[in-house]
């Protein structure tokens, strides 16, 4: 089995109840270039939503992978509990993901849960009945710091449900964010204690040109917790070119907990892999193939296609 663990699909806003972008996000000089890279203007569809949930489905049927799981995104909340909009330039509800699972026997749906919501536990209890056995938490984004002792009741239960949480760490540059340093690696020690199985999405790598650097403090983390995993999400990419080899060069128990990951819609680069898949690929007509590809042409141990199935429960 083949599963990339973490995709993304964007709404533009046309029904915000299934997900938006704010104005500013919409606006920004990386989403036009996002935008023109993907040629979403070529997919079927009458708004641009349907073109990118069109493409999604396609990409995903026609490429080698068995499973993809799509993430929703949750807003920002305030500290009472309360949906905090304005502050939200990014979101995708639960049910849409939920909805896109059920469209596809291709695609597993990773809710997205802020447990600074005043209804996280019952969001959470939801959302696993529903199918889904992964939680996205965007520390950077929607303003959490993981290690926050008034979230223990959230990290228990999901141990208790057996619900996977992905924290995104290193630093953001997609969107506009809370706090980059949520996304320190070590912070995630909180809910590693409760013994829940936790992802660190992008293994807490950053741009080259990032004030501080978390990835020296993924691996003294995953040193300590053998519950913590790491996924190659946007590795591929121009800005963190450096980090699969640096990964791919850890010791074989380390390499052993890592999941594949692409952060679609977000490209890969060809560019610095030419050495490895060569300068026209067959791959390079679908960004799923094209980043698993890049990174099967690494050594991260035999699980790394298919083990977060088993992390899920769901072999």
């Amino acid at each position: 089995m083949l599963v990339d663990a973490h995709t993304h699909v964007f709404c533009w806003g046309e029904n915000p109840a299934d997900g938006y972008l704010s104005e500013r996000t919409r606006k920004s000089w990386l989403t036009y270039l996002l935008m023109k890279l993907i040629g979403i203007a070529r997919e079927p569809g009458e708004t641009l939503s349907d073109k990118t949930r069109s493409r999604l489905l396609r990409q995903v049927h026609e490429s080698r992978l068995d499973r993809c799981i799509v993430l929703a995104q949750d807003a920002v909340y305030r500290e009472d509990g309360s949906r905090d909009d304005a502050a939200t330039h990014f979101y995708v509800s639960n049910d849409y993901v939920l909805d896109l699972a059920r469209r596809s026997d291709r695609i597993l749906a990773g809710c997205s849960i802020n447990p600074w919501r005043s209804d996280a536990l019952a969001e959470l209890e939801r959302c696993r009945a529903a199918g889904s056995r992964l939680v996205k938490i965007h520390t950077a984004i929607q303003g959490v710091d993981p290690s926050l002792a008034r979230f223990d009741p959230f990290y228990a239960l999901a141990r208790d449900l057996g619900v996977v949480l992905m924290f995104h760490t290193g630093y953001e540059h997609s969107c506009t964010v809370r706090s980059q340093q949520f996304t320190d690696p070590t912070r995630l020690a909180r809910p590693l204690d409760h013994g829940g199985t936790v992802i660190a999405a992008h293994c807490g790598t950053c741009a080259w040109f990032d004030p501080e650097n978390y990835y020296p403090r993924f691996i003294r983390i995953m040193q300590q917790h053998d519950n913590l995993y790491g996924d190659t999400a946007i590795m591929a990419n121009l800005l963190r070119w450096s980090s699969l080899r640096r990964l791919s060069g850890e010791p074989a128990d380390l390499r052993g907990r890592i999941v594949h990951g692409s952060d679609y819609p977000f490209p890969p680069a060809r560019l610095p892999y030419l050495n490895r898949i060569g300068l026209f690929p067959p791959e390079r007509r679908n960004p799923l193939d094209l980043d698993l590809r890049i990174k099967e042409s690494f050594n991260f141990g035999p699980g790394y296609g298919d083990q977060v199935l088993r992390l899920m429960g769901l072999v």
